[in-house]
């Protein structure tokens, strides 16, 4: 009976666990298609807001949920990988295979969203169209991904190294470390935001590239071409 209740136990904390991992992939996938679709109209030379964002991403909320569910399943999957790796060797071949994995997944499905709000695919037509514009433009022997650049990796790690330093305060002063520590937290916050801004502008810029239309806001061709390298 002890046995059963405490796999009964392992199992919801795994549920509860994966299910709060959908709707923080939900939370990103819909602010990011808004940020998508905004970043189309402004691109097309037409005024837009965050507001008219998240009205188009809520009209496509069946997609971008089960987007959001595969995501948290390749996710689940990735970590899994790396947690079973123990010491050593091992530890550094399933940490390579995941890392590996996880930058070929963000590659093929770099337009899934663009696919989703713009092409009005759903979600596994979208996610196959991602790969094929992947394929297509660039080739199979694709060696990077989009680098959005230093500049956002100059706001993230200090504000890494702030929230580290409230750690260190935590045993000085209590509530300085709290304030450090969010002050740090929000920086951090701030870089993502804006690494998420970048992405969705390249992401529909690159869209639009792939399948030849006018829409490049201020980049070129030989500049988007450039972006995703192969050998």
């Amino acid at each position: 009976m002890g046995v059963a209740v405490a796999l009964g136990v392992m199992w919801l904390v795994w549920v509860i666990g994966f299910l709060g991992l959908v709707l923080i992939n939900f939370a990103f996938v819909i602010a990011g298609a808004a940020l998508v679709a905004s970043i189309d109209e402004e691109l097309a030379g037409r005024e837009s807001s965050l507001g008219y964002g998240f009205s188009k991403a809520f009209g496509r909320l069946g997609p971008l949920f089960t987007w959001s569910i595969i995501r948290a399943i390749v996710s689940s999957i990735l970590g899994a990988i790396r947690s079973e790796g123990g010491s050593g060797i091992g530890a550094l071949i399933t940490n390579f295979v995941a890392a590996a994995g996880a930058a070929a997944w963000s590659i093929i499905t770099f337009f899934v969203t663009p696919c989703i709000m713009l092409g009005g695919e759903s979600t596994i037509p979208a996610i196959k169209k991602s790969a094929h514009i992947v394929k297509e433009k660039w080739g199979t022997q694709v060696t990077g991904g989009v680098r959005i650049g230093l500049g956002v990796a100059l706001i993230i790690i200090p504000g890494v190294l702030i929230v580290v330093g409230g750690f260190m305060l935590a045993n000085i002063s209590g509530p300085a470390a709290v304030a450090v520590i969010a002050l740090g937290v929000f920086i951090i916050l701030f870089g993502i935001l804006i690494s998420s801004a970048l992405k969705a502008i390249f992401s529909v810029a690159l869209y639009r590239f792939a399948n030849d239309e006018p829409k490049l806001g201020p980049f070129t061709g030989a500049e988007l071409s450039a972006v995703l390298t192969s050998k």
